[in-house]
């Protein structure tokens, strides 16, 4: 028996790509798109992989010598007409009725069948190979070679979001294997979708079976490459083959022998697998739901969002960060439209809260301190330093908000003056200086900006009280959307600095290790959605809380966001116990209690799993240390 492992599924899929990184596995052949050997190789005169036209390739010469010689063949043109004919989209009723190539074809019917049967055994031999790759995805003649003595068909399903697909097959790509036109074929977004829709339907009704049949996602393939060629090699019962993978996830493509297919194929080197997002920003809205019209119930049930959310309409500059050359007065202009566009998008009322701009709340507050100082006279110097951390739109605010509800706390956000210069943190003495002055039980800091420096401010900056730190994290999908409606498209132009190498003197650079910065520039920041970056920033600054070691630290606290707003109470009294202070309810009164975490964003499937892996460890620390305080 040959083992066949057949790639279904349609078009612009990356059927070529995971095709040639299968075949630098031992004992895997990759050998392309054998439908078209015939017209494409032989009558066209197209290339092999290797460079040189099909007829003249030595391997292929020789497994065609050896067809010829183990019985009678068509001649090419009529191979290749009789293929043609059955891979017709009308003839695929026949195939889910379970017959084979069109009774029009009469005798030359049993000598293709006789000559395929012969063919597959054939490239086993010359390459001594195990498993033969075949990536022509067409359904029917997947469904055709099944049926033929000797071979042991495995399937692997490989679909990609439609709309990615729709975009691919609307681009112009150059053919450089000899073709008679220039381009790849193009269509437009609906026949793609159909096209879609049809192949997929008839992939999985044909082609399902048990322990032989595999279905993966393109976004899976390249998010986790190496797990989706161990499951791949499972189907084909060698799991203990290795892997042709590097350490970064990149892949060495060796130059190889596929007949046709996506002209990358003439291509080898080293190559690192990337999903191609450039539909999310480039693609026409009108194409997009084009395409979510015709493929909606088909989208769901592979897992793809309906809505993937415009990245175009995050580009406005008025969210746009303040360029490092802009002086003062044009900062403040960009600064008051900024203002004046989260104060149409988000309610006066909302921007008011967030940047503490009420009088009367802060006259009251101010007033209430005062008191408290005047009923509880304390010593200058004897304050603890707090320092509130993490990543901006994760709940910091909402925190701060509260504990300044309480008047044992002098508070000092970003935005004032005497502690901070442009959200950083002024010097170390500035800093000691003001709590050394204080006469409050705690000076609370909150200094977003420098989080990357907790573990110095903390062990470094001089108070007579130790300091404490409450790290506050909030989940991936919801900073993210926040995030975008507060500062656009910033995190991507701040992270498309760093893989640039321009973040020396930026602070959301400050402290990155190796695999961070290594993370970062695996990336390609023209195809990237704000979306995904967003994501990506989470994952960047919310890392080094492990980075640092403060997991390890008995004097900084993980506080979830999302915990706060399902049980304020709960979670408030958890931060008061860490600080020696007495919960009273003002402190959440600002909180209406509600489910925090809404339905996940479209992201790139790279980004997914490490925020995923991510968040499932902050959570789990969290619980640790509630375990850990409730002994």
């Amino acid at each position: 028996m040959t083992t066949v492992l057949y790639i279904a599924g349609t078009g612009r899929s990356g059927s070529t790509v995971l095709a040639a990184v299968l075949g630098e596995v031992e004992g895997v052949f990759a050998a392309g798109e054998v439908r078209y050997l015939w017209q494409r190789g032989l009558v066209e005169g197209r290339l092999c992989g290797c460079g040189v036209p099909v007829a003249e390739c030595p391997l292929w010469s020789a497994v065609l010598a050896s067809v010829d010689a183990s019985g009678a063949t068509l001649p090419p043109a009529a191979m290749a007409e009789l293929l043609r004919r059955g891979g017709r989209v009308r003839h695929l009723p026949r195939a889910l009725a379970g017959e084979g190539l069109s009774p029009s074809a009469g005798s030359s019917a049993a000598s293709g069948r006789s000559t395929l049967s012969r063919l597959y055994p054939a490239i086993a031999e010359a390459t001594a190979s195990r498993v033969v790759v075949d990536s022509s995805k067409l359904p029917s003649y997947a469904h055709l070679i099944a049926g033929l003595p000797g071979i042991d068909l495995r399937v692997v399903h490989l679909i990609r979001d439609p709309r990615g697909a729709a975009h691919s097959w609307s681009s112009r790509k150059a053919l450089a294997d000899g073709a008679e036109r220039p381009h790849m074929e193009q269509m437009g977004p609906l026949k793609s979708a159909v096209l879609w829709d049809v192949w997929n339907l008839a992939a999985a009704r044909l082609l399902g079976g048990e322990g032989r049949y595999l279905r993966l996602r393109y976004e899976d393939l390249v998010a986790e490459p190496a797990t989706a060629v161990r499951r791949i090699l499972s189907l084909v019962g060698m799991d203990d083959a290795r892997l042709p993978f590097a350490a970064g996830g990149g892949v060495s493509l060796s130059p190889n022998h596929m007949v046709a297919g996506n002209p990358d194929r003439l291509r080898s080197g080293p190559i690192q697998l990337r999903v191609d997002a450039r539909w999310r920003s480039a693609m026409p809205a009108r194409d997009r739901w084009v395409v979510n019209a015709v493929s909606a119930p088909l989208l769901v049930a592979y897992g793809y969002p309906f809505s993937t959310g415009m990245a175009g309409g995050l580009e406005s500059t008025v969210l746009d960060r303040v360029p490092l050359n802009q002086g003062g007065a044009a900062r403040f202009a960009r600064r008051v439209r900024r203002h004046l566009h989260w104060a149409r998008s988000e309610g006066v009322g909302r921007l008011v809260e967030e940047d503490e701009l009420n009088p009367a709340t802060k006259f009251r507050v101010a007033l209430e301190k005062r008191r408290w100082r005047h009923a509880h006279p304390r010593p200058a110097g004897t304050a603890m330093p707090v320092y509130v951390v993490g990543l901006q739109r994760s709940g910091t605010n909402m925190l701060t908000r509260g504990l300044d509800r309480a008047p044992e706390f002098e508070v000092h956000s970003e935005n004032d003056r005497a502690a901070f210069d442009r959200f950083l943190l002024r010097s170390d003495e500035t800093v000691a200086r003001i709590v050394a002055r204080s006469r409050h039980r705690f000076v609370l800091f909150k200094p977003l900006c420098d989080s990357h420096r907790v573990d110095h401010l903390l062990d470094q900056v001089p108070s007579r009280t130790p300091g404490r730190a409450i790290w506050v994290y909030r989940d991936v999908d919801g900073r993210a959307r926040s995030a975008l409606s507060k500062f656009g498209r910033n995190n991507l132009l701040v992270l498309a600095d760093i893989a640039a190498g321009s973040g020396a003197g930026m602070w959301q650079a400050q402290r990155l290790p190796a695999a961070a910065m290594e993370v970062i520039s695996s990336f390609d920041y023209r195809t990237m959605t704000p979306e995904t970056a967003a994501a990506l920033f989470w994952w960047v600054r919310n890392s080094l809380y492990f980075e640092l070691g403060l997991d390890r630290r008995s004097d900084v606290l993980l506080a979830s966001y999302d915990d706060l707003l399902t049980d304020p109470r709960a979670g408030m009294r958890a931060i008061c116990s860490f600080l020696g202070l007495a919960f009273r309810p003002e402190l959440v009164a600002h909180i209406a209690p509600r489910a925090a975490r809404r339905a996940a964003l479209d992201l790139d499937p790279r980004v997914r799993v490490l925020c995923d892996q991510l968040q499932e460890r902050m959570d789990t620390t969290l619980r640790a240390q509630r375990e850990g305080r409730a002994a």
